[in-house]
């Protein structure tokens, strides 16, 4: 993703950054971006949908009919507790792929997906994308890597749950993400995909003014650093000890 241009500073950074992933946590972030699935061969000639902002793209309990391959955008899934209230799980993004959860135990969705950003997707038969996992090795091992990136969110989700701070939560989160998308440079690791404390909010349960509260606390404590949506991890430590405690 670009910086926007009121991220100079960190943008910096970026381009100082060594280019090699870092890797330092086990925690997989609910962002799913940059990812390098290739579904073309379920896609080509389908039909391209474009949603708005917030537009529901379908809605769990519905007959799960179709699969949607994500081109543009970001799509958040979302499930409903017994008393109606959402819990935002994760965010998807290009070549990400949707509404193939539970397509072979219950023909359902499982899950609701809104528009988290203006977005386009391909839309797949759900009986096309069946047959072309059972004729596709390729497909079924990325389809397979898909099914165990989400599940490795869930049991996340799973953890977290209980009497956590706000400030824990957002902690692991930040944890997650640098994880999947940070690169060392001398200040620190770098957070090199953008997200918003409105995102960070939803995923960890909490308003986006309490999400702007603790990072600027964290900032306050030297612990990260932020340019417009880019943040800087100036102490994994610290923050795996916050994540910790």
């Amino acid at each position: 993703m670009t910086p926007d241009s009121n991220d100079a500073p960190l943008a910096n950074a970026l381009q100082q950054a060594s280019g090699g992933q870092y890797s330092g946590s086990a925690i997989v972030s609910p962002w799913l971006a940059n990812l390098q699935f290739d579904w073309k061969d379920v896609t080509q000639g389908t039909r391209k949908r474009q949603i708005a902002t917030e537009e529901m793209l379908f809605l769990e309990g519905q007959v799960a009919d179709t699969v949607y391959v994500v081109e543009k955008g970001r799509i958040r899934l979302t499930a409903y507790s017994p008393d109606g209230k959402d819990r935002h799980l994760m965010i998807v993004g290009t070549n990400g792929i949707l509404g193939d959860c539970g397509l072979v135990s219950t023909k359902h969705y499982v899950l609701s997906a809104v528009a988290a950003t203006d977005s386009v997707v391909s839309t797949v038969q759900t009986s096309t994308f069946l047959r072309a996992l059972d004729g596709n090795p390729r497909l079924l091992r990325q389809h397979l890597e898909m099914s165990s990136t989400r599940l490795r969110i869930m049991m996340q989700h799973l953890a977290m749950q209980g009497p956590n701070s706000g400030q824990r939560r957002v902690c692991h989160y930040l944890l997650g993400l640098m994880n999947s998308y940070g690169r060392a440079n001398p200040q620190g690791i770098l957070i090199y995909i953008t997200f918003t404390q409105q995102e960070m909010g939803n995923i960890c349960g909490l308003s986006r003014v309490s999400v702007s509260q603790i990072f600027t606390n964290l900032e306050r404590e030297r612990i990260i650093a932020r340019g417009g949506r880019l943040v800087l991890i100036l102490s994994p430590e610290k923050l795996t000890h916050l994540s910790n405690a």
